[in-house]
């Protein structure tokens, strides 16, 4: 298929849980890109085929602390961008016009995607109704502990738009009200486990302790019906989390 990927990244630009402001903060924004660069950064440069192109969304006000912050890394990749959050749909038109299809992939930024995923995606021919690509299974990790878990969520943020470039180009969007009702768009399921939603001490709405407490079942990514999200079996054995981790984020 003649498609562009394009991955989208919000950082600081959308207010989560109404703590909009500590996200401005130079404390909080060298911590959450330090994060980025460890585990996100590593994950897309992870990926085995590169033909994508990132966009880590910033709040504009926060410019010259995000400038600061990356100062302190090493370059980034040239398919990887920190930009203004009123720049991203100028960039994405321009670059998809010449594609007949736009994948807007989504990730936030202290998550991490397997590495085929990308390549996954390239490979993949939707059907013609299709408007999004459903993740649904994945892992939860805690950083801080080193504790990795089977995770399932029926409508999770680790999602896909599909578009066709003409009708976007147009001005179609997708309209979902959070990532709960994305799975109401016409759908198509990706269901091998393709995503780690990342638990750590700047994250403000995702705890591993309370989803372990909430929901639990052994058999989490086939033992799913009806639930929304489900915590799953934990992965104790050291030698098997590593390589689980490893294939996200490498073995830098």
């Amino acid at each position: 298929m003649n498609k562009k990927i394009i991955v989208y990244i919000p950082f600081n630009n959308m207010d989560v849980l109404g703590k909009g402001y500590i996200a401005l903060t130079k404390e909080w924004i060298d911590k959450r890109i330090s994060i980025f660069m460890n585990y996100t950064l590593k994950s897309l440069k992870n990926q085995t085929n590169q033909d994508f192109i990132a966009y880590v969304v910033y709040h504009i006000k926060s410019k010259n602390l995000i400038e600061q912050a990356l100062a302190k890394h090493p370059p980034l990749p040239s398919n990887i961008h920190f930009i203004p959050d009123g720049n991203y749909e100028v960039k994405v038109k321009e670059i998809i016009k010449n594609y007949k299809y736009f994948y807007e992939l989504h990730l936030y930024s202290d998550d991490m995607y397997h590495k085929t995923f990308v390549e996954k995606l390239q490979n993949y021919k939707h059907k013609s109704q299709t408007a999004v690509l459903i993740c649904q299974n994945g892992y939860i990790y805690d950083s801080i502990n080193n504790r990795l878990a089977k995770y399932f969520n029926f409508s999770s943020s680790f999602n896909c738009f599909v578009y066709s470039v003409e009708d976007y180009l147009k001005g179609h969007r997708h309209k979902v009200v959070g990532w709960v009702t994305a799975i109401r768009l016409p759908h198509e399921k990706l269901e091998k486990p393709n995503y780690i939603n990342h638990c750590h001490d700047t994250n403000s709405a995702f705890y591993f302790e309370e989803e372990r407490k909430r929901n639990k079942i052994k058999d989490v990514w086939n033992n799913n019906k009806g639930a929304t999200a489900l915590f799953g079996e934990e992965i104790t054995n050291e030698d098997e989390k590593k390589k689980i981790l490893e294939e996200y984020i490498g073995n830098e």
